[in-house]
């Protein structure tokens, strides 16, 4: 009950009163001015109760309200989840290929926000991000990331692979980096595990496949005259079927930049893949994709079998391959060629490499020596 309501219903009562202990003396004949009194202070005690009462009731409404206000919007919530979910299906049935991938990311994130608002009311409020500061770590970190994603504050950064010695770029790999609310960057040593909990890398490995091929298809200067580019796919990607069956259709859409979309992956599970992994990375070979496996460290392996998975490509740090006795690069190259694999030379830091390289007769190289990754131009 608002306080002035409840401070006249309590003048009422005491005038109430004041009126009960007059007619009390007056009328009855031997009431005095002690009994009077009482009679008052009963009136006052029983009005007071009163408004006490009404003003619990009333707020009790009050509260009933708003529970039910408060249900009612999460109702309205739920019922635009399920309208979106609806709209996610039918897209799925009826675009086209290309609109597909931009249009689902959209509504995903609308459905991303909404089930964050439905499902999770009460969370703390985010902890702020502090404006320069060491790298985010522990709970700032993981509040960035998914704010990042949700937000779609995701770069596509280029790192060239040259040819040697000319030193001219003939690839681009592909990398992404986050930004959080301060535009800090997240590297993928720090966004990856907590991308890889929540289920979030195999979007994150579309956004980067989306983006390449519409830099292949926009871009048509000569600095773009045979580029190609190195996309990186996760284990998540490569194990999750629903995803990857879309997944090779827009690519299915787009076979003409086969030549030029080469898929990388970590030669551990390169070599242990199995299963849905292998059909998933067999399809990509038969839509004329080919394959690179990176953080290569021992050639320890059947190289034709690898070859016939459609590898085409082996990297392989610039430090072992000229440092380490038992790794000639000359010989590592042979070998390679044999089994129709080209090599490149990663991790190149130094002209001194750049030397022992060109004299190995070993055509590819990148790191940042040649050039470290940047963000791609708004023109890409």
């Amino acid at each position: 009950m608002p306080f002035a309501a409840l401070s006249m219903f309590h003048a009422a009562s005491v005038l109430f009163a004041a009126a009960a202990a007059v007619a009390a003396f007056n009328l009855v004949p031997d009431a005095g001015v002690n009994e009077a009194a009482f009679v008052g202070l009963c009136v006052l005690l029983l009005g007071v109760t009163l408004a006490e009462g009404a003003a619990r009731r009333m707020e009790r409404r009050t509260l009933m309200e708003r529970i039910d206000l408060e249900r009612r919007e999460r109702e309205a919530q739920y019922r635009t989840v399920a309208m979106l979910t609806s709209e996610i299906e039918t897209l799925q049935q009826s675009r086209d290929k290309g609109e597909l991938v931009a249009e689902m990311r959209l509504v995903r994130s609308q459905l991303s926000r909404l089930k964050e608002r439905a499902d999770e009311a009460g969370r703390p409020a985010a902890i702020p991000l502090p404006a320069p500061a060491p790298p985010l770590t522990g709970q700032p970190l993981l509040e960035a990331t998914t704010e990042a994603l949700r937000e779609n504050r995701i770069d596509l950064y280029l790192q060239p692979v040259v040819r040697l010695p000319q030193r001219r770029a003939v690839f681009h790999e592909c990398l992404t980096r986050l930004r959080d609310g301060a535009d800090r960057i997240i590297t993928p040593d720090q966004y990856m595990p907590i991308a890889e909990d929540r289920g979030l890398v195999n979007a994150i490995d579309n956004l980067s496949l989306f983006r390449c091929v519409q830099t292949l298809k926009t871009r048509r200067g000569p600095d773009m005259a045979g580029i190609g580019f190195f996309c990186n796919l996760s284990p998540a990607t490569l194990d999750d079927d629903e995803f990857f069956d879309q997944f090779t259709e827009f690519l299915a859409g787009n076979r003409d930049l086969a030549d030029r979309i080469v898929f990388e992956v970590e030669a551990a599970r390169l070599l242990d893949a199995g299963g849905r992994m292998q059909a998933n990375l067999d399809a990509l070979r038969r839509l004329g994709f080919r394959l690179s496996a990176d953080h290569v460290t021992s050639l320890d392996m059947d190289l034709n079998e690898i070859a016939a998975r459609g590898v085409a490509f082996m990297k392989i740090d610039a430090g072992p391959l000229i440092g380490d006795a038992s790794m000639s690069a000359g010989s590592v190259r042979e070998r390679l060629q044999a089994a129709r694999t080209t090599l490149i030379a990663s991790m190149v830091e130094s002209e001194d490499q750049v030397v022992e390289l060109v004299d190995a007769e070993i055509g590819l190289a990148q790191g940042y020596l040649f050039g470290e990754p940047r963000p791609m131009r708004p023109d890409a």
